[in-house]
C-alpha cells in the first residue's frame, strides 16, 4: 500500500473516532445540561491545546484539498512555537469569544474538553472542565461529578487517547503544541500530493471529491459548514 492510501485510510480511521467523539460528548450534555457558553473561545486563548500528528492530518488533507497548505505553513512559520492555535479568530468585539477556522476537522483535546473524564492518581475518573464552566455552572458540574462517581457513562480522554495511538505509533503518540503538530502533517501530507502529480489532475480531482464524501458521510458535514463558532455540540 502506497503512503497516499495508507493516508487516505488513516484519514478515515480519525474521522471515525471524531464522529464517535461527537456523539458521545453530545450525550453527556444531554444528560447533565454542560454546555459550552454561545461563542466562547476562552480555552483556546487560555492554553495551547496539543495534539498528535495523526490527529491533525485530516485538516492537512482539507487545506491541501483548498489550495490552502501553503498559507497556513507561512502562518505557522511567522509565530512562536508555542502561540495560541492558528486556526483561533478571536472576536474584536466580545473578549473571550471566537472561533475555529476549520472547526469540523479539530482534534481530540478540542472535542473532548469540558465533557470527558481523566484517571486521577487513585483511579478515580474526573471531570474535565473549564474555568467558565465552573464559575457559571458549578451546580451542574458537581452533579455531573457526582453521576459519573455512581458509573455514568461518559467519553474519557484515556480511551481515545489510546485509540489514536493503536492506529498508527509514530504519528498517534507525541503530543504536540497543535500548530508544530499541524505543521508536520502538513508537511507528510505534501510529500503525498508529490507522490500524486505523477497521476495527472484527475486522479487529484478524484481524492478530493472522496475526501469531502468522506467528510459529509462520517460527520454528517459540508464543505460549507466546516468554519463555525467555537462551541462543542
Amino acid at each position: 500500500m502506497g503512503w497516499r492510501d495508507y493516508a487516505s485510510d488513516l484519514s478515515y480511521s480519525i474521522l471515525g473516532l471524531y464522529s464517535q467523539m461527537d456523539r458521545q460528548t453530545s450525550e453527556i450534555q444531554s444528560r447533565t445540561g454542560l454546555q459550552c457558553p454561545p461563542g466562547c473561545g476562552q480555552c483556546c486563548e487560555s492554553s495551547v491545546p496539543q495534539a498528535t500528528v495523526l490527529e491533525l492530518l485530516p485538516a492537512a488533507q482539507e487545506l491541501f484539498s483548498r489550495g490552502e497548505a501553503q498559507p497556513w505553513l507561512e502562518r505557522i512559520a511567522s509565530i512562536r512555537k508555542n502561540e495560541r492555535c492558528v486556526f483561533y479568530h478571536a472576536d474584536p468585539l466580545i473578549p473571550g469569544n471566537g472561533c475555529c477556522q476549520l472547526y469540523i476537522l479539530r482534534p481530540s483535546v478540542c472535542r473532548l474538553f469540558g465533557f470527558a473524564v481523566k484517571k486521577k492518581k487513585d483511579g478515580n475518573p474526573e471531570l474535565i472542565t473549564c474555568r467558565r464552566q465552573k464559575e457559571q455552572r458549578l451546580v451542574l458540574v458537581k452533579a455531573a461529578q457526582e453521576a459519573i462517581s455512581r458509573g455514568m457513562s461518559v467519553p474519557s480522554f484515556d480511551y481515545f487517547f489510546l485509540q489514536i495511538a493503536t492506529l498508527q505509533h509514530s504519528l498517534g503518540t507525541q503530543r504536540l503544541p497543535i500548530n508544530q503538530a499541524l505543521q508536520f502533517a502538513l508537511e507528510r501530507y505534501g510529500l503525498t500530493m508529490q507522490l500524486m502529480e505523477g497521476n495527472g489532475p484527475r486522479q487529484r480531482d478524484w481524492e478530493r471529491r472522496s475526501f469531502d464524501n468522506l467528510k459529509t458521510a462520517i460527520l454528517g458535514k459540508s464543505k460549507q459548514s466546516l468554519i463555525a463558532p467555537l462551541k462543542k455540540g
